[in-house]
């Protein structure tokens, strides 16, 4: 279940706090996030990015939160669908599977494509000076591109991972140029970053040579953050020391 998000400070006991549009929006995106109503979610947040306005770190992660759960489970049905076809017996069976796939697909696809609209038209242009959420955003520009690419073939799928590859690429320069190494969007960056050289374009010995860089740097950083953070870090550095330990291995 996803973790919930931090809420503002109560108004003082007898104050009358009015909803802005945006608050309204987002209490209505957190609703929808406790009932599981993800598409909904991604709705209000889709919203809310196009009143405008830098997003705060909360709104940051209820956006990424919106379309990353309103997206799995289609492209989870879209894998399973994939492998029910290619086990089949049937051909009959295989080809409802192969329909069933690509009705996911389709549902994977615009879901991809509203998030990266509202990443290339709205987030990314105006993120100012906050090199954090450029990052952020860099990486889920990076990982959207990703998710299409895993259901192209041909010219489809490479242009879809050019566009991943400069995307991850571009936010992990900036995080390397403003970032700490240990800061949880800079290693959650890196680990989704390996995972696409390694799944997509088949670079597994790049995959390796950033994680195996990664994990021999400087860590010390992990001691002073808080708790929260630190944990974010550990579970993307443990992820990566697994990935590295299968694909050296596989090397």
């Amino acid at each position: 279940r996803p973790r919930p998000h931090p809420r503002p400070s109560a108004p003082r006991p007898g104050a009358v706090a009015a909803m802005t549009p945006q608050t309204e929006l987002l209490s209505m995106a957190e609703i929808a996030e406790a009932t599981e109503r993800y598409e909904d979610m991604a709705d209000f947040m889709k919203q809310r990015v196009e009143l405008g306005g830098a997003l705060t770190k909360v709104e940051r992660d209820m956006f990424s939160s919106a379309f990353k759960n309103s997206m799995g489970s289609y492209r989870n049905a879209a894998r399973i669908a994939k492998s029910i076809a290619m086990s089949s017996t049937e051909q009959e069976h295989a080809d409802l599977a192969t329909d069933y796939k690509a009705k996911m697909e389709a549902s994977l696809r615009e879901i991809c494509e509203n998030a990266l609209g509202l990443l290339e038209r709205n987030l990314i242009p105006n993120c100012g000076g906050d090199p954090e959420a450029k990052v952020f955003y860099l990486k889920m520009q990076g990982d959207y591109y990703r998710y299409l690419a895993e259901n192209l073939e041909g010219e489809a799928r490479a242009d879809k991972a050019e566009k991943a590859k400069r995307a991850y690429s571009d936010g992990f320069g900036d995080a390397q140029a403003s970032m700490s190494p240990v800061h949880p969007t800079y290693l959650g960056l890196v680990l989704n970053f390996t995972v696409f050289l390694h799944e997509v374009i088949k670079d597994t010995e790049s995959a390796v040579s950033m994680a195996t860089s990664t994990l021999n740097g400087d860590l010390s950083g992990l001691d002073s953050m808080s708790e929260d953070a630190r944990n974010e870090s550990l579970v993307s550095l443990n992820l990566l020391k697994e990935n590295l330990s299968l694909w050296a291995g596989g090397n």
